[in-house]
């Protein structure tokens, strides 16, 4: 889908009066389906900033079509997923697959993009990733998205980014306008810190760049933008998984010792070494490892609904 509709609008804007005038049967040409997912609507490519033409300031949306092809979107709970490759690479369109694995269950997922390192810093992925989401909550309407049911997600770094907003958020270090019912996270680093001594191939390299780009900042650096800062007792619930064979498993390891003697409610799953499937991006793979963390993660997620 072009990122700016034959009208000259952005996506979004159209999508949004053509849905106040006549409902979701309105909108309907511009929803795109998928025969490998026929049970899944889904909207490409629209811009959450007044950058309407920039790739990296864009979401996909995804619905069960049971609530996208109500008269107007029914509520659902919802994903905002967050991409991995280590802050710097890959796109959300390497993520639609699993997004509609999500979609098939009855969640809605926004599926984002957001800028990237080197060009762009920490700080400003953050903030894209924190945009997107306040932008998605100020248009409930439009998007079927339910508050009161969100679930943060990622992998990799985005694991990262997912578990950091969701801490700040819980430690009311950052304001969202909803309840973070869960956190979803696949093989992440949780504390910066030891981006120089986990044992994954990128991380030492990644090291090296924040200290000449952060100097005597970067202790500082690495204390604001490390999950394990904003642990408190308000702290979400968190499935978490990574397999053993890969490097960054000691993290995951980490954040689950440390949300337990916290008292968080956790439903971890980490794979032995014998498991070669549970490789680092594994929910990238069709392989076993995707396969039971995707069970054990959609139980989660049921388990921690809020349920009126």
């Amino acid at each position: 889908m072009p990122k700016i509709t034959d009208s000259g609008m952005p996506l979004s804007v159209l999508a949004e009066l053509m849905l106040n005038r006549g409902g979701t049967e309105a909108i309907s040409p511009l929803i795109k389906r998928d025969k490998r997912a026929p049970n899944v609507r889904s909207l490409y490519n629209i811009p959450y900033t007044k950058d309407i033409e920039n790739p990296l300031l864009q979401f996909d949306w995804h619905c069960p079509a049971s609530v996208a092809e109500t008269v107007y979107f029914a509520s659902a709970p919802t994903v905002f997923y967050i991409h991995g490759g280590a802050w710097s690479s890959a796109d959300k369109k390497f993520y639609s697959r699993l997004s509609k694995d999500f979609a098939e269950q009855g969640y809605i997922v926004i599926n984002m993009n957001f800028r990237l390192m080197p060009e762009y810093d920490l700080a400003v992925h953050f903030q894209d990733c924190v945009n997107c989401i306040k932008f998605c909550l100020d248009k409930l309407t439009l998007f079927g998205i339910d508050k009161n049911n969100i679930f943060l997600a990622g992998d990799s770094s985005g694991a990262h980014m997912a578990s950091l907003i969701g801490a700040q958020a819980s430690a009311n270090k950052l304001k969202l306008d909803c309840t973070i019912v869960g956190l979803l996270l696949y093989y992440g680093i949780y504390d910066l810190n030891n981006l120089q001594s986990v044992k994954f191939r990128i991380c030492n390299k990644l090291h090296q760049g924040f200290v000449k780009t952060q100097g005597e900042n970067l202790l500082n650096f690495y204390k604001n933008y490390s999950t394990t800062t904003y642990i408190t007792k308000k702290f979400p619930p968190t499935f978490i998984t990574a397999g053993k064979t890969d490097g960054l498993s000691s993290e995951s390891e980490l954040l689950i010792s440390l949300l337990e003697k916290n008292g968080t409610k956790i439903s971890p799953l980490i794979f032995p070494k014998t498991r070669k499937d549970a490789r680092h991006a594994f929910i990238n793979l069709l392989n076993n490892a995707r396969a039971e963390a995707l069970l054990k993660m959609f139980e989660f997620m049921k388990s921690n609904l809020n349920i009126k």
